[in-house]
């Protein structure tokens, strides 16, 4: 039997014997651990433009399969707290079954205080999956090519139950590729920052800080003889943050930085302005909550941050504008809906250079828009099963980016026992 035909009975087995067990599980623990099912069918799989065809031996639309077992724990041990997060996935394409990947979601931490009001957070996450398409730079890769990201992240503060908080920060971020035509868009970021918050009530806090960031594309362009010369880039920010909460019902929190990033290479990428993202939490009634942000960022980080706004596109954008409005609707105790709408712009350059080891001058932008509706039942404290509807359209107005069009209807089940 193909491989892809196998994985819904075996979720179905893991499920239905999951399901016999939650009766023996009277409490709750730190720890648990499931298994989920989702098919879902994608339109435009290949995020292939409107007036494109799909290469011969390939379907533009497809259905995929996802089974996924997952467990974790968070763990207080006296004034600190330990915690992870695993899943593993199983991908299986009905059409383009070369796509069929595994992958997988880790992260762990621990959140640690000691004397003198000294305190902070360490934690690691990597991710594995099938690389999102992107046609227009690079082309429609018709081999599977897997994305890794790994974050690692430390923060230490000083004076947390006072007025005023010294923190400082530090992170690493990395992305990388198995397909060598990708190889020019793998990179690596360091970034530190120095910063102090003022907190004048349990409802308001603001704060400033430096932050700096060293990057680069290790194999941005090849050497004639061999090998590969790597592009560099340096950013500089400074962070205004702020967090209010006016009632019990409403908060807001922001950040306002003024930076400049500056390339080696790549010039054209370069950037002096401000960035930032600010969200908006409200829940006028029990049943009913809004969530909305905006943000503006570079590529690099957006990509890591936003990548829900811009679905299908790899974002090595200039800078990334969106934003993101949410609604949640508890129907009852165990039926509720949401609805998500997103927008994006984007300043596109080129990113890739050419054949001659000098970056073309090419720029642009693009708007999209993306839409989804979500239904979900919760039968059980341990069950859930749900439905989500989406679309996604884009525009574009250059040869970096092209007119797009895509449509998803996927459905799920997930067992979890705590």
């Amino acid at each position: 039997m193909n491989r892809r035909h196998l994985a819904l009975p075996a979720a179905a087995a893991s499920l239905f014997a999951l399901g016999l067990s939650s009766a023996a599980l009277a409490e709750t623990s730190p720890y648990y651990i499931g298994a989920s099912q989702t098919l879902t069918h994608e339109s435009n799989l290949l995020r292939l433009s409107k007036t494109q065809a799909a290469p011969a031996g390939f379907s533009k639309s497809d259905t995929v399969s996802s089974t996924a077992l997952l467990a974790g724990f968070d763990q207080p041990i006296s004034r600190q707290r330990v915690f992870g997060n695993v899943t593993l996935r199983a991908n299986r394409l009905s059409h383009n079954s070369v796509y069929d990947n595994e992958g997988h979601a880790l992260s762990a931490g621990i959140d640690w205080a000691t004397v003198a009001n000294l305190s902070g957070r360490v934690s690691a996450s990597a991710n594995r999956n099938l690389a999102r398409f992107n046609a227009e730079e690079l082309g429609l890769v018709t081999k599977k090519n897997v994305e890794d990201t790994r974050q690692f992240e430390a923060v230490a503060r000083l004076g947390v139950v006072t007025r005023y908080t010294l923190e400082a920060s530090a992170s690493h971020r990395s992305v990388s590729y198995s397909a060598a035509e990708y190889a020019s868009r793998e990179f690596r970021q360091d970034s530190g920052s120095l910063g102090l918050q003022y907190r004048p009530s349990s409802a308001t806090r603001y704060g400033a800080a430096l932050r700096l960031s060293h990057g680069q594309y290790p194999q941005f362009r090849p050497l004639f003889g061999g090998g590969f010369e790597a592009d560099r880039y340096d950013r500089r920010d400074i962070d205004f943050t702020a967090s209010v909460a006016p009632s019990a019902v409403s908060s807001f929190e922001g950040r306002l930085s003024l930076g400049k990033t500056d390339y080696e290479i790549a010039n054209q990428r370069d950037f002096s302005g401000v960035t930032g993202a600010f969200a908006w939490n409200w829940r006028p009634t029990g049943k009913v909550r809004f969530n909305t942000r905006l943000s503006r960022d570079i590529g690099q980080d957006s990509y890591f941050i936003d990548r829900g706004f811009f679905d299908g596109t790899i974002d090595y954008s200039r800078v990334t504008t969106a934003l993101r409005a949410r609604a949640d609707y508890d129907w009852s105790a165990k039926v509720s809906f949401n609805a998500v709408l997103g927008l994006a712009h984007r300043s596109l350059v080129r990113t890739l250079p050419t054949g001659l080891g000098v970056p073309t001058s090419a720029s642009g932008t693009d708007r999209g828009t993306t839409l989804t509706l979500g239904a979900r039942w919760t039968p059980t404290r341990t069950t859930v099963i749900g439905c989500d509807a989406s679309s996604d359209e884009r525009r574009g107005n250059s040869t970096l980016s092209a007119n797009l069009s895509a449509s998803s209807l996927g459905c799920y089940g997930q067992i979890t026992l705590q």
